[in-house]
């Protein structure tokens, strides 16, 4: 859940994500979307992501859940683990170790993810070094049998690191993450 350190407010409380911003040939071709928002002075990096997903949306759900196996596939996490089963089931907290680059050195933070089956994830900062980390995953289904998985992403790493870099970072990072969910859950399980 590389997408849990990432983001900014984004309307969490929406029963539907926006899907104006979509190409759809992109996604049929199985690329990753991806959009940067403007940026805002507040220190914030939004951006948005989304693929395509040919999988149950039970198989995607308990994939986007199992945050101790995404070390297995997303490149830069190390490990997660659960803490807590909150609110009877509806929210969670990890802790999860986070190698974002040869020359950064590994980190270690706690998020939230509150669980709105089978439609949308909330991903909120709990402690860590990260400042801001709040976004969405979004379970969509499509005409086609397939599931549109997009990703919310805001990020303030609280450090004198500039936008742009951090944008770049998500630019390449976050869509081998959406990569290794997809080719996940299509996989039997």
């Amino acid at each position: 859940m590389l997408g849990a350190l990432l983001a900014g407010p984004l309307r969490a409380a929406d029963p539907e994500p926006d899907l104006s911003w979509l190409d759809r040939a992109t996604l049929d071709r199985g690329d990753v979307q991806v959009l940067a928002e403007p940026s805002e002075h507040d220190g914030v990096v939004r951006m948005r992501f989304a693929v395509k997903v040919s999988a149950p949306l039970t198989r995607l759900w308990d994939v986007l859940k199992d945050c101790p196996a995404s070390a297995e596939y997303t490149p830069n996490i190390v490990s997660c683990r659960s803490l807590e089963t909150l609110d009877d089931g509806r929210a969670e907290l990890f802790t999860q170790t986070i190698k974002i680059a040869f020359f950064v050195p590994s980190f270690e933070h706690v998020f939230r993810l509150d669980y709105h089956p089978y439609t949308h994830i909330g991903v909120h900062r709990v402690r860590g070094p990260i400042d801001l980390l709040d976004g969405n995953w979004w379970l969509v289904p499509q005409d086609d049998g397939a599931i549109l998985l997009m990703n919310e992403l805001g990020l303030n790493v609280g450090l004198p690191v500039p936008r742009f870099i951090v944008r770049a970072a998500m630019r390449r990072e976050v869509p081998k993450m959406l990569l290794g969910i997809r080719d996940h859950s299509q996989k039997p399980p």
